[in-house]
């Protein structure tokens, strides 16, 4: 575990980051904000996310997926009181429905955001639905919003996060529960999983999505990530400020020195 740990952010990889952001922040009524010189917002439980300006050529995943073609790689879910409102909003917005949906449209439906990114709008359960699938004790954790992560094998990454980050556990074997109650899944594809490579190269696997922990001792931060089976990325842009690394089914994500004022 590295002390400390906390979710500085979520970045999007996107061509367009201020129609993005202004999407999800229409979609959401989170906060518009500007950070590390990025458009941003900001949930109401402290979640940053940054749309990031791609200096590649920005590929949107391909949903559902296809050999060969760019996969989502992590996706975020929506946990709205009724779905098809939440969906005629989205339209109205910029989003688009997936031609493609699984299961009862009243009870969770896929869109494509403003970018091609999908993510999901899933109905909220009661109480008592709710304690007829899980622990009925950890209703107070189903966020309004959580993401999701593909991978070739949940049980493997699921115990390199929690290692990491110390993360509640106890809620559900797929996923981890974060410090700010954001629920983390992790989606055993039913696909050919290709990792992202980084630092991105045309007609490879790009990272779509990805976290920037804060630490307070980045070195030590970076030898216990590596001890729990990440590694250094070969390439690095952060100097002392940060180091970015791959988890150990290739999602980068970033360990940065906190910020003190």
């Amino acid at each position: 575990m590295i002390p400390n740990l906390t979710i500085g952010d979520i970045s999007i990889d996107c061509a367009d980051p201020m129609r993005t952001r202004d999407f999800y922040a229409a979609l959401t009524n989170w906060e518009k904000r500007k950070a590390y010189g990025c458009p941003a917002i900001v949930s109401e439980n402290g979640l940053t996310i940054l749309f990031i300006g791609c200096d590649f050529e920005y590929i949107p995943p391909v949903w559902p997926e296809e050999d060969g073609k760019q996969q989502k790689q992590m996706h975020f879910d929506f946990t709205v009181d009724d779905v098809p409102s939440a969906v005629e909003k989205a339209v109205r917005l910029g989003a688009a429905k997936a031609a493609v949906q699984y299961g009862d449209e009243n009870i969770c439906v896929t869109m494509l955001d403003t970018e091609g990114h999908p993510f999901c709008f899933c109905k909220r359960q009661s109480e008592a639905e709710f304690g007829a699938h899980f622990e009925r004790k950890y209703y107070f954790v189903l966020a309004d919003y959580s993401i999701n992560i593909d991978c070739p094998d949940t049980k493997k990454l699921r115990e390199f996060y929690a290692g990491l980050t110390n993360w509640d556990k106890e809620f559900h074997w797929t996923a981890l529960v974060a410090e700010n109650r954001m629920n983390v899944h992790f989606m055993q594809s039913d696909f050919d999983y290709l990792p992202p490579v980084w630092p991105e190269r045309p007609g490879k696997q790009q990272k779509q999505m990805h976290f920037n922990f804060q630490v307070d001792d980045l070195p030590a931060a970076v030898d216990e990530a590596i001890r729990l089976g990440a590694v250094k990325a070969a390439e690095q842009y952060g100097g002392a400020h940060f180091e970015t690394m791959l988890d150990p089914v290739g999602h980068p994500f970033c360990l940065c020195r906190r910020l003190t004022i």
